[in-house]
């Protein structure tokens, strides 16, 4: 049925569905003022755009926003990871236990930052996999401005920090375009990542738009403290160049996205903490969220899905590997917990806290369960497959939560880290992966500080609120594009009195799992793929299931009642073709996010790449493609000595890519599936190249499309090695890895006898050959 009406739209819609539905935009309440500055940012156009100075009292803002906690991990919302600094900022504000976000990554940042619904804004799907459809390009539109920059053009000055995952994968290269990056989209600074996920170890970083020393910090020092680090840092130099100019500070850590990576301390607060398993930590959770008030009385526990695995059900050693995991990712939220409380802290020293709005938004969407049931080691590697060798994983188990692993926890922690919602993230279908806790503080502004506020909420009601707080009104113009009106409002009012009946339309789409909240109905349509598996790229499209909730009775989204309404359930199905119409969500795309890289990444037929000198990269997921075809690299080489080394070409990361490189001088080639030793082949020559000018020659070849390859070296017309690999296809790790000249970036392939693998000497040319 969902199908149906997607053709519909596709064969009779037009661009500009918002005019043909004539919808009438919620208006975004507005504090009093002046209006001496409206019409500089009305009439912002490009060369003529003046900034003017924020209001007189105007607050600073500390928005932050973590990744993949799902609904019921803190402690601030009944689970079982004690987070006392976000129960801190819950006592002195208020919790919002119905708070939305869009169900994945990319889509929910567009929302946070833009105040549109997410396809409006032009980021139905992840950046990394942008399509040719209005609502899936990828990036935040010119239409769509982010509330950083209509502030900005306000008289703040704007940071960011952390991830931005809303930059295209073919555009976060040094060629650009810019206009995605956070510095194109309002903010002043940034330092983070651009890609959806990132080691906490050996991330791969950026001030600004020009990648940070990869010497940036100690190893051992994780992410998500540089971040509170760098954040503080700019603190500190705004308030001392501008002590009376308000601030907004983003902060967008990484965690607990995969991988899960926490300080072996931390980790071992948790030891034995999970033994008793996902069924009885959800029962657990349950508990106290109804005795808090988190959920209301009545509320049933939803139960658990069949194609989870009960905790009885699992081995000796699957239990050991799985309480480890959840264990590795309780240690990561309570060291994010522990950064966003320096944050804090530092403000309260400072004494900027009281002047300053605090939302704190845990999850930009539901727990992951895109590891499937049995849990990973390596996320990318097993995306989709879950293959992995068992022997291989519980052998790692010391090894979790360290640099070595790049692990995620079974569904079965997902699902219980959900508690009471159905399911995980990526279903717009199900409150498990749409339903966030969030907490929003403002001294003085909290008429019952400490409360719960079960009012509908959405991303898309951040900026309006953050607007509004700042007496600024949203621009009918920024910098010479009219803008798009603003879905959300403003949850200021809300703060004095909460209203929990209050009138309201949301809609939810992500990957072809379809929702549509109305005036406390919940329609959900479904198509049936579970979060860790792949559609192929052609074949049947599923069949969706649609369902429908009373969510004003049903807090947990536990019964069903199409059946016994089925005129409400037509109306709904034909309200959500509207606002879907509405935002350019059609077509749906049912494939996950592998399924469609896949496709993306299909090469162009351009046969010849060139590079000039050493010190390159460009994202690993855009060509040239150097897996699964035919391929000749030949590289013009200057070595200092005989027993130079040091990278020549490297690709991902030692959990998904390959390097040539030398190795005291002799050419060496390294195939890295995973970091499992039965899923790397290493070709190594029999002597070292000579020092100064030289040349070497990687032969890739593969006789069949994504079948086995053979793996030749040689340098002037002689062999010096040979070897096979069981398959040419592999997936470049993780999220920001790159394709490197003359150093290995990030997480290396392997472990070079020099740092980063920079090559001791010159590349001045290479060129690559496709058959």
């Amino acid at each position: 049925m969902g199908w149906l009406l997607a053709a519909t739209v596709l064969s009779g819609g037009t661009a500009n569905a918002q005019a043909e539905t004539g919808r009438a935009v919620l208006p975004v309440p507005t504090a009093p003022f002046d209006g001496t500055f409206a019409e500089n940012v009305l009439d912002a156009r490009p060369g003529t755009a003046r900034p003017v100075s924020a209001p007189v009292g105007a607050p600073n803002m500390f928005v932050m926003m973590s990744d993949d906690v799902g609904f019921a991990m803190s402690s601030a919302f009944g689970g079982p990871v004690p987070t006392p600094n976000f129960e801190r900022v819950a006592a002195q504000g208020q919790r919002y236990n119905r708070f939305h976000t869009t169900g994945i990554c990319s889509p929910s940042r567009a929302a946070l930052l833009t105040g549109r619904n997410h396809h409006a804004a032009g980021v139905g799907w992840l950046s990394d996999v942008p399509s040719p459809y209005p609502g899936y390009g990828g990036k935040i539109l010119p239409e769509t401005a982010t509330v950083a920059q209509i502030l900005r053009l306000n008289g703040y000055s704007t940071a960011m920090f952390g991830k931005h995952h809303n930059t295209p994968s073919n555009e976060r290269s040094e060629a650009g375009p810019f206009d995605a990056w956070p510095t194109g989209l309002g903010f002043e600074y940034f330092y983070g990542f651009v890609s959806g996920d990132s080691d906490q170890y050996s991330p791969m970083l950026y001030r600004g738009v020009q990648r940070a020393d990869p010497q940036d910090g100690p190893r051992d020092e994780l992410l998500d403290k540089r971040l509170a680090d760098d954040m503080i840092r700019w603190i500190h130099n705004q308030k001392a160049g501008a002590p009376d100019k308000p601030f907004l500070a983003y902060l967008a850590p990484g965690s607990t996205h995969a991988p899960h990576q926490a300080p072996p301390a931390y980790i071992a607060r948790f030891k034995g903490k999970f033994d008793q398993g996902w069924d009885k930590v959800r029962e657990e959770t349950f508990r106290r969220q109804v005795a808090m008030g988190i959920v209301p009385e009545g509320t049933r526990l939803t139960p658990r899905p069949p194609e989870i695995p009960a905790w009885d059900t699992l081995t000796p050693a699957q239990k050991a590997f799985a309480a480890r995991t959840m264990e590795v990712a309780a240690a990561q939220l309570v060291f994010q917990d522990e950064q966003v409380g320096r944050v804090l802290d530092e403000l309260q020293r400072m004494g900027q806290l009281d002047n300053t709005i605090v939302a704190i938004i845990e999850g930009d969407n539901g727990a992951s369960a895109e590891a499937g049931p049995r849990g990973t080691i390596n996320e990318m590697r097993s995306m989709g497959r879950h293959d992995e060798a068992e022997a291989w994983m519980t052998a790692n188990l010391d090894r979790l939560g360290g640099p070595d692993t790049y692990e995620s926890y079974p569904a079965g922690w997902t699902w219980a880290m959900n508690t009471p919602l159905r399911w995980t993230k990526q279903y717009a279908s199900m409150l498990g992966g749409i339903r966030n806790g969030m907490i929003l503080s403002w001294k003085g502004h909290v008429a019952r500080p400490g409360s719960i506020c079960g009012q509908f909420s959405h991303l898309v009601d951040m900026a309006p609120t953050l607007l509004d707080a700042a007496h600024v009104p949203m621009p009918t113009n920024v910098l010479g594009a009219a803008q798009k009106p603003l879905d959300g409002r403003s949850l200021l009012p809300g703060l004095a009195s909460c209203d929990p009946a209050m009138p309201r339309t949301q809609y939810f789409e992500i990957g072809g799992k379809v929702g549509l909240y109305h005036d406390g109905w919940f329609l959900s349509g479904d198509d049936g793929r579970m979060a860790w598996e792949n559609l192929p790229p052609e074949g049947p499209r599923p069949r969706m299931q649609w369902s429908l909730y009373n969510l004003s009775k049903d807090f947990s989204q536990s019964t069903d009642l199409a059946a016994k309404e089925p005129e409400r359930l037509k109306r709904m199905l034909e309200l959500w073709q509207q606002e879907a119409r509405r935002n350019n969500v059609f077509p749906l795309d049912h494939r996950f996010a592998m399924a469609r890289a896949v496709a993306a990444m299909r090469p162009s037929g351009r046969k010849q790449f060139t590079f000039w000198g050493k010190d390159v990269s460009i994202p690993s997921t855009t060509e040239p493609v150097l897996i699964g075809r035919s391929f000749t690299l030949d590289a013009d080489l200057r070595l200092d000595t005989a027993s130079a080394s040091g990278a020549v070409v490297a690709l991902g990361s030692r959990f998904g890519g390959w390097s040539l490189y030398l190795d005291r001088g002799v050419p060496t080639f390294v195939w890295a599936r995973s970091t499992d030793p039965d899923e790397i082949v290493r070709v190594r020559a029999a002597h070292a190249l000579p020092q100064g000018a030289t040349t070497l020659r990687l032969r890739f070849a593969v006789a069949k499309p994504g079948g086995p390859a053979e793996i030749a070296l040689s340098t002037g017309g002689e062999e010096l090695a040979r070897g096979s690999l069981p398959t040419s296809i592999l997936t470049p790790a993780g999220g920001g890895e790159t394709l490197d000249i003359g150093r290995d970036l990030g997480v290396t392939v392997t472990d070079y006898p020099v740092p980063h693998g920079a090559i001791e000497g010159d590349i001045p040319h290479i060129s690559i050959t496709f058959d």
